[in-house]
């Protein structure tokens, strides 16, 4: 999925945005359950090294400086814009859908706080 010099790094964004997603769904489905050190580390892997992998944060920046030295600054702007935009409404949707499948699924016991 190569990005093209003076063109939106669609590749980047999806996989930012898919990242996000599942990493709100992963936190609230974790968090909610019963904290134990299985489950601890479990989380740390999968959202910080898996997740930490799959996305590709640092190369916004890359990308970014990419676009605006070959003049498409608006361009670079307008990434940068929709990719904060839909990584938070992407995290959002993925807690509202981890919120959703605990009501509906029941599956593990939740903490009460």
């Amino acid at each position: 999925w190569p990005v093209h010099g003076g063109r939106f790094p669609a590749s980047t964004f999806v996989i930012n945005t898919s990242g996000a997603f599942v990493l709100g769904l992963l936190l609230t489905v974790s968090i909610a359950r019963v904290e134990t050190p299985l489950w601890r580390y479990l989380r740390l892997f999968a959202c910080v090294g898996g997740l930490g992998a799959w996305t590709t944060m640092s190369s916004i920046a890359v990308e970014s400086d990419t676009l605006v030295r070959g003049g498409a600054t608006a361009l670079a702007v307008g990434y940068l814009a929709a990719t904060m935009v839909a990584g938070v409404a992407a995290a959002a949707a993925g807690t509202a859908l981890g919120r959703l499948t605990r009501r509906v699924g029941g599956g593990g016991r939740e903490v009460t706080r």
